[in-house]
């Protein structure tokens, strides 16, 4: 992997991210405080619509970036025109469906969901908006490809974080200057879809301006392979879907706006942890297809490990922190709520993360050696058993609202110690335990993590009352389990070799 390439998408992404949540961090407690956690609760639920219509797209476009790198890949600059425009053309057709769905749900929405009476008019404005971007950002989504394809996910970065600061932006002026609305939430994200359509637009005929946009080259023979490749990943979104963007529609039937609001407000850190694996597993996706198109075998599983290490470092080392922390966090950011309940309901959610989230890259294994429909039939299993079990435990146990993210923890564990590494191993033609052992690295790597953290909690040498008492605090057991994972993933060798290179920067 070219490693000036990589720490440039590495820190870009990371910037990237970081505009990101600091707007939901600071967002959060705002709407809460002004429109109460009953409103803000429809914000990530009509979110999640677009989860909903991904199952769609998925089929589409999750393959197009595999075949547009492979086309680039071998220099073919026709066959990469003609999956562009069959993607792009076909997008616009799945664009005119989501028009017509997306206007009868709104019609019924208060039939569909429970909202209260005083939010009825802010919420279907909410969804009107929410739905429009959605067809804005599918009928432009091929325009990220080109990045993708090229490695340039510094671009993508960039982008993006001109996308939120111009939310930012639309926030700012909408909320201080008008009186606060849910809707308003919708209006800024129709702006940034239409920043990200143009600024997609001119980067792909910047990166690669042998792509032409032409009907001449749409191919229903490209378009049909495309389809037949990721219809598996279609499934696979439906699993998701299912097992992870449910979770607030059943709250808002079984406990009502309240229930669903309070259950939303934990999904920030569980977020948060996606993001980062969105910046950390992308990454490396580039480089894997192109080791599996090189027949290259070795170097796709260099590739994978050092991303686990990545993972690891980027993602379990807060995460630890914050098992031990989150209720102080909680307490701080949200002041008004019951910290406590929303540090437990985090932990429970957050658990499948610290198992899979050691070998986050070895579902784009599936993708990668095209070998979707086995991972598809299991992901529906996991899903409907996840589904049962929350409806289960929804009627008829005590658990309340824990019921729903102990029922995902339950299915989600056991999908990722049994069927996902078994399977990922046969993709690579490995050893049965080659994933496991992986896993198991990483699990006891954690729970050291976890240890020393708790340990350091016990000693009780910072009062945390404040922000600056919980950074501070967490500047220095960070560093402490940031030098324990050095140690752990990496041999004295490298370290070594990153302390001289780091030496030598500082000196210059």
């Amino acid at each position: 992997m070219d490693k000036r390439r990589f720490v440039i998408n590495l820190v870009s992404n990371f910037f990237s991210a970081l505009s990101g949540a600091g707007i939901s961090f600071f967002l959060t407690p705002y709407i809460v405080s002004h429109l109460g956690k009953e409103a803000y609760g429809f914000f990530p639920l009509s979110n999640n619509f677009i989860m909903y219509a991904g199952i769609i797209t998925t089929s589409l476009n999750s393959m197009s970036s595999r075949y547009i790198t492979i086309s680039l890949e071998k220099k073919n600059i026709k066959e990469v025109n003609t999956f562009f425009n069959s993607v792009l053309f076909g997008n616009l057709l799945i664009s005119l469906f989501f028009i017509i769905i997306s206007a009868i749900f709104c019609l019924f929405i208060n039939n569909i969901l429970d909202i209260p009476a005083n939010l009825l008019y802010d919420v279907r404005l909410l969804f009107i908006f929410i739905f429009l971007s959605l067809i804005i950002n599918v009928s432009s989504a091929v325009f990220s490809v080109t990045a993708f394809a090229l490695n340039r996910f510094d671009k993508l970065a960039v982008i993006n974080i001109i996308s939120n600061v111009l939310k930012l932006l639309f926030i700012i002026i909408l909320f201080y200057f008008f009186t606060p609305r849910i809707y308003f939430l919708g209006v800024v994200t129709v702006v940034t879809a239409l920043y990200l359509f143009y600024a997609n637009y001119r980067i792909s005929k910047k990166l690669l301006p042998e792509i032409h946009i032409d009907w001449s080259f749409f191919s229903k023979s490209a378009l049909t392979l495309l389809i037949g490749s990721g219809i598996w990943n279609s499934v696979l979104a439906l699993s998701n879907v299912i097992n992870t963007q449910l979770d607030l529609l059943v709250a808002n039937h079984f406990f009502g706006a309240s229930g669903m609001g309070f259950l939303s407000l934990t999904k920030f850190i569980p977020n948060i942890i996606q993001i980062l694996l969105g910046i950390i597993v992308p990454i490396f996706l580039p480089e894997m297809l192109k080791a599996y198109a090189q027949n290259d075998m070795d170097k796709l599983k260099q590739n994978l490990n050092l991303s686990f290490k990545a993972i690891f470092l980027v993602v379990l080392v807060p995460l630890s922190i914050f098992f031990v922390y989150g209720d102080k966090f909680f307490g701080l950011w949200l002041p008004t709520q019951d910290a406590h309940a929303l540090h437990i309901l985090s932990i429970i959610t957050l658990v499948p993360f610290i198992v899979h989230g050691t070998v986050e890259t070895v579902y784009h294994v599936f993708v990668i050696t095209n070998k979707l429909k086995i991972a598809s039939f299991w992901g529906i299993f996991i899903a409907v058993f996840n589904f049962i079990l929350v409806i289960l435990l929804c009627l008829y146990s005590s658990l309340g609202i824990y019921s729903i993210p102990v029922a995902a923890m339950i299915s989600g564990v056991f999908s990722h110690l049994t069927f996902t590494p078994l399977y990922a191993s046969y993709c690579l033609k490995q050893s049965r335990w080659y994933f496991f052992i992986k896993i198991i690295k990483g699990l006891l790597g954690f729970c050291t993590l976890l240890a020393v953290a708790y340990g350091w909690r016990k000693l009780d040498l910072i009062d945390i009352h404040s922000w600056i008492t919980l950074i501070l605090n967490g500047l220095i057991i960070g560093t402490v389990l940031l030098i324990i994972t050095l140690f752990m993933k990496f041999d004295l060798q490298t370290i070594t070799g990153m302390f001289k290179k780091l030496r030598q920067k500082v000196n210059l």
